[in-house]
């Protein structure tokens, strides 16, 4: 379907798009996975396939976001391939989505399975969003993603405050004094497959002020001096003749 739909993208189609990749996937030590782009007006990216990986992004997205967002959402998307996330992603979204139409009368007995794959599933994109401030070397680009995602263009959206933003996030928070305020919570979040765009942004930003996040950037720009085998992405130790990955002849 994303060959007979879709355009691949690569170094002789459409290459200002397609050059934001390779760095990414160089830097998190990744196979480079196919990457489309297909026309929605609906800003967007996914990723599925879990032994041959594809990433997908609308043209609604390469419109709202700029050079660094853009990015910042590859980096995302490379981050669930990192994280080995696909798979269970692609599970969640068939029990969410055609679920009921497969086990008819029986559908309500899966909604614990349903609930739990999707809490999961937003854990996930936490996960993901840090790859990507990683990559990146601060949150910056990842906050600005989430403020485009939620007010939309820049032509909007340049002058939002990311601190007083983030804020709203933190406020959202601290919602959970009494049991009905955690409820509504719960009851409000329980069928998203990703965490609400504020509370994305205080946590990006929460998290790379930690020592984590710090000794992790200083691990991953160590390893980005290393060599890494060209087929696969994979680093390997000055004077290998093949990559231990993949068996592909190293220059």
């Amino acid at each position: 379907m994303n060959l007979a739909q879709k355009i691949r993208l690569g170094p002789s189609q459409l290459p200002k798009i397609y050059d934001h990749l390779p760095p990414i996937c160089q830097k998190l030590g990744i196979e480079e996975p196919q990457f489309f782009l297909e026309m929605d007006p609906s800003p967007n990216a996914y990723t599925y396939g879990d032994t041959k990986v594809a990433i997908t992004v609308t043209s609604g997205l390469i419109e709202y976001m700029e050079e660094a967002e853009l990015s910042a959402v590859l980096a995302h998307e490379c981050g669930h391939v990192l994280c080995r996330h696909v798979l269970y992603h692609t599970m969640a979204d068939m029990v969410t989505s055609i679920g009921e139409s497969i086990w008819g009368p029986l559908a309500a007995a899966a909604t614990p399975v349903k609930l739990a794959l999707l809490y999961w599933d937003r854990r996930s994109e936490l996960s993901a969003d840090r790859a990507a401030a990683l990559v990146a070397g601060n949150s910056d680009s990842m906050a600005q993603t989430m403020i485009r995602l939620a007010g939309g263009p820049r032509s909007l959206t340049k002058d939002v405050n990311v601190a007083v933003y983030a804020a709203q996030g933190a406020e959202y928070k601290d919602l959970n004094k009494s049991l009905w305020d955690r409820m509504l919570q719960g009851m409000a979040v329980m069928q998203q497959n990703h965490p609400f765009t504020a509370v994305r942004t205080h946590e990006i930003l929460d998290w790379c002020a930690t020592e984590q996040f710090a000794t992790l950037l200083a691990t991953l720009d160590k390893e980005s001096h290393t060599p890494h085998c060209s087929a696969c992405g994979r680093p390997y130790t000055p004077g290998w003749k093949f990559c231990q990955g993949c068996g592909a002849r190293l220059d």
